[in-house]
């Protein structure tokens, strides 16, 4: 229906409400039968009822979906940008310890033990032996002892003699005998050397009659 020329339309300028007026009313101020506040009439095209609320609704819509849409980039940029600066930030991984083996067993060899000495001439032993030259200043004997280890007597012993010079070259042989040697007890051989030039002498054999 249109409007009677009698009335005028305007807006509340603090809430944008409709308000309808007579048109003599132009110029004056009333307080707005919508929000209370005193707004000034004026003549102007017709606009809908309650269209400021309207606006003002879309308006404050838009600014907090844009707020949350900036806060939300913000808080994704913040996010991406302390996890860049803790990684940054992180102390290196240490290297893994290589992994532990067991040291090679060693069983320590028991020590070896010393060869009993050989039992050359059963149970006859023989002593080192020396050149005595105490005789009558010609002749040099080479001398020992040769014990009877064993628990019987042994009969008919001779014993062989090598000797050699001051380079250890052999230069002879020399021997001497006993009739008897008593259980437990040594003979004192002195077999007589030849040789001028000898120095040194050895046992080398010992034989015992059968």
């Amino acid at each position: 229906m249109a409007q009677p020329d009698n009335f005028a339309k305007c807006a509340c300028q603090h809430c944008g409400g409709h308000i309808e007026f007579p048109s003599e009313g132009v110029g004056r101020k009333i307080s707005c039968p919508h929000c209370g506040e005193r707004t000034l009439l004026t003549r102007s095209a017709p606009v809908e009822i309650g269209g400021g609320c309207a606006t003002r609704r879309r308006i404050y819509w838009t600014l907090g979906i844009a707020a949350g849409l900036v806060a939300a980039t913000g808080g994704a940029l913040f996010y991406v940008n302390y996890r860049d600066a803790q990684q940054a930030t992180a102390a290196p991984a240490l290297p893994l310890p290589p992994p532990q083996t067991n040291p090679p067993v060693t069983t320590a060899l028991p020590a070896p033990q010393p060869k009993p000495p050989r039992d050359l001439w059963h149970g006859l032993k023989a002593s080192k032996v020396t050149l005595d030259e105490s005789g009558n200043g010609s002749l040099i004997y080479a001398t020992g002892t040769l014990t009877n280890e064993t628990t019987r007597q042994r009969f008919g012993v001779k014993v062989e003699v090598e000797i050699f010079d001051e380079h250890r070259r052999k230069l002879g042989s020399a021997t001497d005998y006993t009739d008897l040697i008593e259980a437990g007890k040594e003979w004192k051989f002195r077999a007589m050397v030849t040789d001028k030039a000898a120095k040194s002498a050895k046992v080398t054999n010992v034989k015992e009659q059968e």
